[in-house]
């Protein structure tokens, strides 16, 4: 994989350090409570990463499986692992084929997974994989960026600073826009140094595809469930608009799936 190589995966729980992990979470539970037609017990986290989500989640009382595709950042999430974490197992995995053979009350795809699949097959199996492991009634709920406010308010380059103990990670982000495309390629560059002396410098580029509500509504009905509503990240009664960038997408999993489009077919 070319993305959350050791190097950068590595240093990503403290470049995000300030993430919001409770905040988010307690948002994520009111979109369940709102459009998950069963009560949720058991969750899914494709993308989980660092585990930051899955944690939390499963020190709430639910049962928690954790994807992702990086061997580094499920190490990572293992060792947090212990008392008070609750119900939680990580497996190596890409969301776009990864099948655990268990149904779950809710699905997650946080922090631009979703975002990740630039092409519209991926993003589609990356969908159908939530549909197949969602419970009928179940929810699945997942953030993109939207198209509206990235071409209203293009990303620019922004370096941010963080200091651990005796080293200094600096690192600049410079983005290149494809508008027809729907891509915006962000480019990381790292630095870690200790003192005077470079530890390390690193580079990743992070192909990241932004969304318009009708084109999400396409695609998810596709791999066979119903778009639920598109939110502001954090407002779950909002609406979306030219200054939203980052928005929340909530579909479920009918009863009953059209025919043709049913969860557990595969491709």
């Amino acid at each position: 994989m070319s993305v959350f190589r050791k190097p950068y995966a590595s240093l990503y729980d403290l470049l995000y350090r300030e993430k919001d992990y409770p905040g988010e979470c307690d948002f994520l539970q009111r979109l369940f409570a709102r459009h998950a037609r069963r009560q949720v017990r058991s969750l899914l986290d494709l993308g989980c990463g660092t585990g930051g989500h899955a944690l939390l989640f499963a020190g709430r009382g639910l049962r928690v499986a954790g994807v992702d595709r990086s061997p580094t950042m499920l190490r990572i999430a293992r060792a947090k692992t212990g008392a008070g974490t609750g119900s939680v197992a990580f497996f190596q995995g890409d969301v776009r084929t990864v099948r655990l053979g268990r149904r779950f009350d809710a699905v997650v795809a946080l922090f631009a997974v979703m975002g990740y699949q630039t092409e519209n097959e991926d993003f589609v199996a990356a969908v159908r994989t939530a549909a197949v492991h969602l419970a009928p009634g179940g929810v699945f709920a997942f953030d993109v960026w939207f198209g509206p406010a990235v071409l209203a308010n293009p990303p620019g380059a922004r370096e941010k600073t963080v200091k651990d103990g005796t080293r200094l990670v600096r690192r600049r982000t410079d983005c290149v826009i494809d508008a027809l495309g729907q891509v915006v390629q962000v480019r990381f560059a790292t630095t870690v140094r200790a003192g005077r002396r470079t530890i390390s410098n690193g580079e990743e580029t992070h192909p990241m595809r932004f969304f318009f509500p009708r084109e999400l509504e396409l695609l998810v009905r596709s791999a066979g469930l119903e778009l639920a509503a598109i939110v502001p990240f954090l407002d779950e009664a909002g609406t979306p608009g030219p200054d939203t960038w980052n928005v929340t997408v909530v579909a479920t999993r009918p009863y009953a799936a059209p025919a043709g489009l049913r969860p557990t077919q595969t491709r």
